[in-house]
């Protein structure tokens, strides 16, 4: 039996072996096509071999195409043939020589180490014409990102018949860098060219921004074109086409212009909600209405930011109805020049997020992107947050691209994928302001709002003039990484001379802390603690205030002022639509050198727009009182005149002991009435012929002043506001209708850089 079994075995494994060996003879004869390489004297056979993949089955001669094809997208050979013969291939190559070292020379922007890693990225290896168009063109181009436009680049071999090497030897001439001498806009109808240059990345240097970076870019060009469009678009000019021109001039300089057919304005006719799965409530529905209303009392223009804004309120209303896993889509149809806008709202499957993959953030830290985020790891994830993650990005200001993606790891689990692009975040400004009310000024300011990659905020601003001095500091962070609250600390330093006015100079040293945040995107709120040290130093004993006098030398006190502030201006440098509140409450605490006072404060811009006519209404009024019920210091009272009472001084109109001893009131009313026609049809300088009426009323102070009688004061008077390369230029001829003996006038205003 064990015999048997022996034998059974030997038997099986004769069979199997010649099954195998038919199996080999049948796959050999069933492609029996060779291969002979000539020529590759340096590049094994088996790379060659390893590149013609997918060879059929069925081959014929008329694979030879193919192969040359292969071998020559490879980038190995300058020369390839195929001849096939008696089932054969032969393949003769001519190989391209490898590159041993890449040398430059007079490359002073870019360092070598810069240069071999464009050589990397661009697979440079051997010595083919392909490859080295490549590697120059990349190289022009980072040369380019930094304006320089005239880079020439020429090269000579050395070559090593023995290994098939080459060492390459370039010679950069870098030239200069161009520089933009004019940006000018074509038909922009409807925006200042002041306001569209404030939007666009490429900068001139003007006198109010002599330290601009006014290199020329064409790529940045680009992405100023794209800006413009988008900007417009959101303004309801939805077929809006931009077109660059560029004239380069002998002097190394280009005048860059931008030709725009703006097209017509679009108005939002109707809104609309569609719930076809019916996964949202009644009460929800009532909600999502009330909010359409209000936008719609609100927005009349279509604004494709405004309806994301929208929508991520619709999103949020849903959210805190308990409704999770929902998607909302937008579509608009245009009829006419009129908008309809439908809200489409679906269920869908619930998705998770795996992991959060944050890439481009070289020196922003993590956390200060995740904490923009509302979502980690394991949360569920909802199709409007992708949006609502990159609107949250952009508004930071601190990156120039964000691109949010997708990957998909199963039916219910994504990896989030955050790419950024950093853009520079810091800037330095300086410029002048030029006027009869302030003299000359000199502002210089210096930003950082992405400090050592924290996203901290620091701002430094040192503003010079004959009358006053001043130094700030204020730094800016979150305040935590659960919500949006911002907290600031600032410190202020200010030397005012009020010695022609109220025979007084004052200096104050502030430190402060506070706390904001956005309430909408139109609201925002702060509350601030401030510590203020006030030196009083009186220059006129005899005409100066008593109050001012009793408290002459150094002064402590504690602040704690309270903002509220509305806006839905448009931007730019001239106001022309929308409203504008602002509510200033501010309560000193009683201390050993104080009595407290309590001050509120209401400012109120309206601005209307029509063709090129621009009326506006502002007004503010505001209210002082001790805590003590003793005389409000001088300089906390609120004064009347200047800007906003025309045909009056600074200190002019309101109580006085004398004309060097301004008291002030404890009470004032203030209103401007502006009407502004544009008299240089559609210029990219803008000169507007400017027609007003103003109203003031400065009252009530525990002490009486010798000249005090709470009268009303009316001005009227016509202006020039000239909105130039240098920046805005305002002209202003006032006359007094109703006022007072003892008032100061002053019938002409000039300003440089303030006119409003």
């Amino acid at each position: 039996m064990k015999k048997l079994k022996e034998n059974y075995n030997i038997l099986k494994l004769i069979i199997f072996s010649f099954i195998l060996i038919i199996s080999i003879n049948k796959s050999i004869f069933a492609n029996d096509i060779t291969f002979e390489i000539q020529g590759n004297n340096f590049t094994d056979d088996s790379v060659i071999l390893s590149l013609l993949k997918n060879i059929p089955q069925d081959i014929n001669k008329e694979y030879s195409n193919d192969i040359i094809k292969i071998l020559n997208d490879s980038n190995l050979f300058s020369n390839v043939t195929v001849k096939y013969e008696d089932n054969k291939f032969i393949i003769k190559v001519k190989e391209f020589p490898n590159i041993d070292k890449l040398n430059f020379d007079n490359n002073e922007r870019l360092d070598d180490e810069e240069l071999e890693l464009i050589a990397t990225q661009t697979n440079l290896t051997n010595f083919n014409t392909e490859s080295l168009n490549i590697f120059i063109n990349e190289i022009k181009k980072l040369y380019e990102s930094f304006g320089y436009n005239n880079v020439k680049i020429d090269f000579y071999e050395k070559f090593y018949q023995e290994t098939n090497t080459v060492d390459l030897y370039f010679n950069i001439q870098e030239g200069k860098i161009t520089k933009i001498d004019n940006i000018l806009f074509n038909g922009n109808n409807n925006f200042l060219a002041q306001d569209l240059k404030e939007i666009i990345k490429s900068k001139t240097r003007t006198i109010r921004n002599i330290f601009a970076n006014n290199n020329f870019k064409p790529l940045t060009v680009e992405r100023d074109k794209y800006l413009i469009e988008t900007y417009y678009k959101d303004n309801g000019f939805l077929d809006i086409d931009v077109q660059t021109k560029i004239e380069y001039l002998e002097t190394n300089k280009v005048n860059l212009y931008f030709n725009i057919n703006e097209g017509e304005i679009y108005t939002l006719s109707s809104i609309k909600i569609s719930d076809e799965d019916n996964i949202i409530s009644n009460n929800i529905l009532d909600l999502i209405n009330l909010e359409i209303t209000n936008f719609e009392q609100i927005e009349t223009i279509f604004s494709i930011s405004k309806i994301n804004e929208l929508k991520n309120n619709i999103s949020s209303i849903i959210l805190d109805g308990e409704v999770e896993f929902f998607e909302i889509l937008v579509f608009d149809k245009k009829q006419r020049n009129n908008v309809d806008v439908l809200f489409k709202i679906s269920s869908v499957e619930p998705k998770y997020a795996n992991q959060i993959n944050i890439q481009g953030n070289s020196r922003t830290f993590d956390y200060v992107i995740r904490r923009e985020l509302q979502i980690i790891e394991g949360d569920a994830l909802y199709p409007n947050q992708i949006q609502k993650i990159r609107d949250k990005l952009i508004s930071l200001n601190l990156f120039e691209t964000v691109n949010v993606k997708e990957q998909v790891i199963d039916d219910k689990n994504v990896n989030l994928i955050i790419e950024v692009k950093e853009k520079q975040t810091g800037t330095f400004n300086a410029g002048v302001s030029v006027g009869t009310l302030d003299g000359f000024s000199i502002v210089t300011g210096l930003r950082e709002r992405n400090f050592y990659g924290t996203g901290r905020s620091l701002d430094v601003l040192v503003n010079t003039s004959q009358d006053k001095n001043q130094f700030k500091l204020i730094t800016t962070d979150r305040l935590s990484y659960e919500n949006d609250v911002n907290i600031s600390y600032s410190l202020n330093y200010k030397q005012n001379d009020y010695s022609e006015a109220s025979s007084y100079k004052l200096d104050t040293f502030t430190g402060g802390i506070g706390i904001g945040y956005k309430l909408n995107s139109n609201l925002y709120h702060n509350v601030d603690l401030e510590y203020v040290l006030k030196d009083y130093n009186i220059t006129n004993r005899s005409t100066v205030s008593n109050t001012i006098l009793d408290s002459s030398g150094a002064n402590m006190s504690y602040l704690i002022k309270n903002n509220l502030r509305y806006s839905t201006l448009n931007p730019g440098f001239v106001s022309k639509n929308g409203n504008y509140i602002n509510l200033n409450n501010a309560i000193e605490t009683p201390t050993s050198s104080s009595n407290g006072f309590v001050r509120n404060l209401i400012t109120i811009r309206n601005y209307y727009s029509s063709n090129n006519n621009i009326f506006s209404i502002q007004t503010k009024f505001g209210n002082i009182f001790s805590l003590n019920n003793n005389d409000i210091l001088t300089d906390d009272k609120f004064a009347l005149g200047g800007r906003w009472l025309r045909g009056f001084d600074i200190y002019g109109a309101g109580p006085r002991n004398s004309r060097s001893s301004y008291v002030g009131g404890n009470n004032i009313i203030v209103t401007k009435l502006d009407y502004s026609k544009e008299i240089t049809r559609n210029s990219n300088f803008p000169i507007y012929l400017n027609i007003f009426n103003d109203y003031g009323l400065l009252w009530e102070n525990k002490t009486k002043p010798t000249n005090s009688d709470n009268s009303l004061r009316v001005s009227a008077g016509f202006g020039l506001k000239y909105y130039s390369p240098i920046g805005p230029i305002g002209f202003s001829w006032g006359f007094p209708i109703q006022d007072e003996d003892y008032d100061i006038k002053r019938m002409f205003l000039f300003s440089i850089g303030n006119i409003d």
